[in-house]
């Protein structure tokens, strides 16, 4: 029996990998695309643009919507769970910008972006021509939910009384079409219990009829009636030790005939079969323990409209009749939790022509988060921080550590003042500090990195417990770690924003490819030091176009790869700020330009207390006690952010950064 169960969790730890990724990744984006990875891959505008439409399985960028079907007068999207249909009062005050965390964006903002998208992308070149078209919603998913979701597009006669007043009655006439007896919504439901209820068997009587009233927002009762079918369903058992192995569960299509509030979810616990993941008219503990140990997403309602039937009308003529294929996580449930379950019910999903899988392509454009929430969500990241370290790479004798803007390596005479509880605010959590939380081991500091900048910080294990002279011995690795460091084989590749259009005084560093600069810099005491090389790539610029009434400052940016040979105090600073070369780095209050520091911070989201400096990639050559070292560090938010609004500048600069071994 124990080698049944090792063999049985084998087998399934891939879904249930997959199935924990995305209940963490894929919910607080709209990449529901069947069976699309879990990973995060860009598309370029130039690959976007040679079709519109793509397949379901296809790698999608995070921020899209999926189109089901649309015609002149109607748009089936596919709404992803823990995503709103439209903003009320209660989705305002949800606290995920205080969190910092992404803004929310509704699904009626989704879909009128992403038809925007699609439609511009189509035209081509006359991109600027076409409106931004508004759209209603016909009818709501809950929040937790997913499915079809119908809207309209909005009629010009909202905003211009002059237009056919016929023409304004689109909306009413599909929510009028929606409600009409002959319109037929299927719903698919995971609910707990086994589809019995006081010696019933639900399961074989087909369709049957809830008929209960049920009290709106306001608490006046209306009728409701709500058809189920109990398609499949298995009891509760346990292995030989007591542990649940199986868990009671069944799938159930359900039909409203009304439009109540919560009207399934009550309905279904009427009958004593609860939605899994339903907080307000499910079970409190079989929700904990499916989130806990089968990885049910934290805002998900197993409630899936995976079909929609509406009769010809005056707006869609020849009616409509589209489905929206299983999301994974319900399906992932199925093949690891009941797949016996699953198997039974297949034959009556496929008669009620229910999809497990997308039977054809779908158009996939994308939405945008407007800039004000986002300057919001990056000010409250910053504020929210929790000291926590991110570990990029872990060995036995080294960690490395995803350093943030603004955090310093240690603390410090200079940072002792800043840090006074008297003061109004406090210095954040050295890196020495949150990576010795994080390991739960003392750390020494290989290198640093300026308070401003960020990127890969390479740190050594300060004891080692299995040694039976763990002080001699970590200090040999600390030695070993910063010999290597400071080797001829050891490379670190940082990449700066920079002031400047890569002209200066007539040299064209642009296309100069690498070279190497050996030009003094002074030291923390003004002295200046021979001895400092640094090798510089500069690979994109662009110059913003220069504004009746604006100054000639701060319209220039350019990318710079910079790999110092030797450690100078702000060595890269001090070149590329030097007259030579005359490319301050963004947000440098040293040896920069406080005027342009300041455009950018109005202007472009320059972050306070930024060094526009990040250590990318870091490779250290073996020791006798680590082998090669090879790590990237991501480009963190703040960086993302300004990058955002130069999109070409990131088209030029990918390629060459790809050839260094950078993917941003």
């Amino acid at each position: 029996m124990m080698l049944l169960s090792l063999f049985t969790v084998l087998f399934y730890m891939p879904l249930f990998v997959r199935s924990l990724l995305q209940s963490h990744s894929s919910y607080c984006s709209p990449r529901y695309i069947r069976h699309a990875p879990t990973t995060q891959l860009y598309i370029s505008t130039k690959e976007m643009s040679e079709d519109v439409t793509t397949s379901i399985s296809a790698p999608i960028d995070n921020r899209t919507v999926t189109i089901l079907q649309r015609g002149p007068n109607h748009i089936v999207a596919w709404k992803p769970p823990a995503v709103v249909c439209h903003h009320s009062g209660w989705t305002g005050s949800r606290a995920k910008l205080k969190r910092g965390e992404e803004p929310e964006i509704p699904m009626l903002q989704r879909v009128r972006d992403a038809l925007h998208d699609i439609d511009t992308r189509s035209v081509g070149e006359q991109e600027q021509q076409l409106p931004v078209r508004k759209v209603n919603l016909i009818h709501r998913l809950d929040r937790g939910a997913s499915g079809c979701l119908l809207l309209t597009y909005a009629d010009d006669a909202d905003d211009d009384k002059s237009v056919d007043s016929n023409k304004s009655s689109t909306t009413a006439t599909l929510i009028d079409a929606l409600q009409s007896p002959d319109s037929i919504k299927t719903y698919v439901a995971l609910v707990r219990g086994e589809g019995i209820l006081r010696g019933e068997d639900f399961k074989e009587k087909g369709w049957f009829e809830v008929s209960r009233p049920i009290k709106d927002e306001s608490g006046v009762e209306k009728d409701a009636t709500t058809l189920f079918n109990f398609i499949g369903g298995q009891p509760e058992s346990s292995d030989d030790n007591g542990v649940i192995n199986r868990a009671r569960m069944s799938i159930v299509l359900a039909r409203p005939m009304q439009g109540r509030w919560h009207q399934i979810r009550r309905h279904l616990n009427g009958i004593s079969h609860p939605i899994l993941g339903d907080t307000t008219h499910g079970h409190s503990k079989t929700n904990r323990a499916w989130k806990e140990t089968r990885n049910l997403p934290g805002e998900r309602i197993c409630l899936h409209l995976a079909r929609m039937q509406i009769p010809p009308n005056d707006e869609i003529p020849e009616g409509l009749d589209v489905s929206c294929p299983l999301m994974d996580d319900m399906l992932d449930m199925l093949r690891v939790y009941a797949p016996d379950v699953l198997e039974t019910a297949l034959p009556k999903l496929k008669q009620e022509g229910i999809l497990l899988d997308a039977d054809r392509e779908y158009e996939v454009g994308k939405y945008t988060i407007p800039e004000e929430l986002l300057e919001v969500q990056l000010k409250n990241q910053m504020l929210n921080d929790d000291g926590k370290a991110e570990i990029l790479l872990q060995g036995a004798n080294f960690v490395i550590a995803d350093k943030p803007p603004t955090v310093v390596a240690h603390h410090s005479s200079w940072t002792y003042t800043r840090s006074d509880p008297r003061r109004r605010w406090k210095e954040p959590t050295p890196m020495l500090q949150r990576v010795r939380d994080e390991t739960g081991k003392r750390v020494n500091l290989i290198h640093r990195l300026d308070r401003g900048a960020s990127g890969a910080l390479l740190f050594a294990f300060a004891q080692d417990n299995n040694s039976e002279n763990s002080e001699k011995a970590s200090c040999s690795i600390t030695k070993a770690l910063i010999e290597a460091m400071q080797s001829k084989d050891a490379t670190k590749t940082y990449l700066a924003l920079c002031d400047g259009d890569g002209m200066w005084n007539g040299a064209d560093y642009l296309n100069k490819g690498w070279f190497t600069f050996d030009n003094p810099v002074q030291d923390e005491n003004g002295k200046y030091i021979e001895d400092c090389r640094t090798d510089f790539q500069f690979i994109a610029s662009k110059t913003m176009p220069l504004k009746e009434g604006d100054a000639d400052e701060g319209r220039k940016i350019t990318i710079v790869l910079a790999r110092p040979h030797t450690g100078r105090y702000h060595q890269i600073r001090q070149h590329l700020s030097s007259g030579t070369l005359g490319h301050a780095i963004l947000g440098d209050s040293s040896h920069g330009r406080s005027r342009t520091n300041r455009l950018w911070k109005k202007k472009y989201n320059l972050m306070k207390e930024r060094v526009c400096l990040h250590l990318i990639r870091l490779q250290v050559p073996a020791t006798d006690y680590t082998d090669d070292i090879d790590v990237l560090s991501p480009l963190p938010p703040d960086l993302k952010k300004m990058l955002r609004i130069f999109p070409d500048l990131m088209e030029q600069a990918r390629p060459i950064l790809a050839k260094e071994g950078i993917i941003v």
